[in-house]
């Protein structure tokens, strides 16, 4: 896949993002194109105006396509994300109907881990990713490849990433029946936590926080596994709908408010800083304390911090057994002191917020946090070797697993 072509759309509710580049020799990303577009049409994952979204994709691909010198008509990794994604990890077992020791090879471990996605999701959702968390072989300890090895039992754990189908279907009619591109469907937060985060940031333990728009991804990578995520429903929408209440202002201008003269730390807010903002229907304006305004944002930054506690307590985790600390990213984090509020309340382990790095470009993209998903999409290819999912069309997944489940029956327990 390197040096080929790659194409990704990232389908998010502020705006829909896209672009062109390639995988060089070196794993670096160049990107020959990158175009956005506001727009109305997917709200927390969901497309609730598809002529608009195909508009707006038709504008993106007609700039790509100009830029990077090709005709975009073959396939795209398209971002999924939102209320519709679940996720849970998942685990099963096969052993030997005598008790005897057998070898595991390729077959045995594609078969656990399509029985780790079949026991745990329904016909009416779609697995996009079944990332392996290791194998037991008797009372061995976690193996990361049991290929090869023999025992009398096995048993395999993933954590499987799943979706409505009902997204996918539309998804899949907007790109291949409108647009003639085949789309291939990538969780967002783990295309955008897969490209950016080290080995050795997994490894230790990390917790990945994307902030979008209306919704927020948290993940969780320890020893070099995916052990946990979460979606969500509450971004820096709210934040700005939030100061347009309080303000009594339309969402544009709460939106101007909240990049530039809003502080997420109101303890770092500037008491002495009043500003002017635009009230609808009025030629008069209205003055606001920058300190005031913070301390509404910070309550609802809070908000997803408590969500954060939350999930880190459903785990049975401490915060502090991620060495590698937390690292936000995502559009909807480039809110002033937002790292200062977050290390208010996790004081114990290191707070950064995610660079874009290995990106060959005309500009300097490293503080750019809103690409991260785009990128990590652009670089799919070299950063999902732990995904098995199959990529199979939506239209054949339930005949596949029949397949499988009476290929087997009778072999094993």
């Amino acid at each position: 896949m390197r040096n080929k072509i790659q194409i990704a759309f990232d389908l998010g509710s502020y705006s829909i993002k896209s672009a062109v580049g390639r995988i060089l020799p070196d794993g670096k990303i160049e990107i020959l194109s990158i175009a956005e577009i506001q727009s109305d049409s997917i709200d927390c994952g969901d497309i609730i105006d598809k002529d608009l979204l195909l508009s707006h994709l038709e504008i993106l691909i007609e700039k790509m396509e100009k830029d990077a010198k090709i005709n975009i008509d073959e396939d795209a990794w398209v971002s999924v994300s939102g209320r519709g994604i679940k996720s849970i990890n998942s685990s099963t077992r096969i052993r030997s109907r005598e008790n005897t020791d057998f070898e595991i090879d390729d077959e045995i471990k594609q078969k656990l881990l399509n029985q780790c996605s079949d026991v745990q999701v329904s016909s009416d959702r779609y697995v996009l990713h079944n990332i392996e968390q290791g194998y037991y072989i008797g009372s061995s300890p976690l193996i990361r490849n049991p290929v090869g090895m023999v025992g009398k039992s096995i048993d395999a754990k993933t954590h499987v990433i799943h979706v409505r189908n009902f997204n996918l279907t539309q998804l899949d009619h907007c790109f291949n029946e409108d647009l003639s591109i085949e789309p291939f469907p990538v969780f967002d937060g783990y295309a955008a936590s897969s490209s950016n985060l080290t080995h050795d940031e997994k490894d230790l333990g990390v917790i990945f926080i994307d902030i979008g728009s209306d919704k927020t991804n948290i993940l969780f990578f320890k020893d070099n596994y995916l052990i946990h995520s979460k979606v969500i429903p509450m971004g820096s929408k709210y934040v700005t709908k939030d100061i347009a209440a309080y303000l009594q202002t339309s969402i544009k201008e709460a939106e101007r408010v909240k990049i530039e003269n809003v502080s997420a730390f109101a303890d770092f807010a500037d008491e002495e800083n009043i500003f002017e903002i635009e009230i609808p229907n009025d030629d008069l304006k209205k003055n606001v304390n920058e300190k005031e305004i913070s301390k509404i944002v910070e309550l609802r930054f809070e908000d997803v911090i408590d969500q954060v506690l939350i999930q880190v307590k459903s785990i049975g985790k401490s915060v502090t057994d991620f060495k590698s600390g937390i690292k936000i990213s995502g559009g909807g984090s480039k809110i002033r002191n937002l790292d200062l509020l977050f290390k208010k309340h996790f004081a114990d382990v290191p707070i950064d917020f995610m660079k874009l790095n290995n990106i060959v470009y005309k500009e300097n993209l490293e503080d750019k946090r809103e690409l991260i998903t785009l990128i990590g999409l652009l670089a799919w290819p070299i950063f999902n070797v732990e995904d098995k999912s199959s990529s199979l069309q939506l239209k054949d997944i339930g005949s596949l697993r029949k397949s499988i489940s009476s290929l087997w029956k009778g072999i094993f327990e």
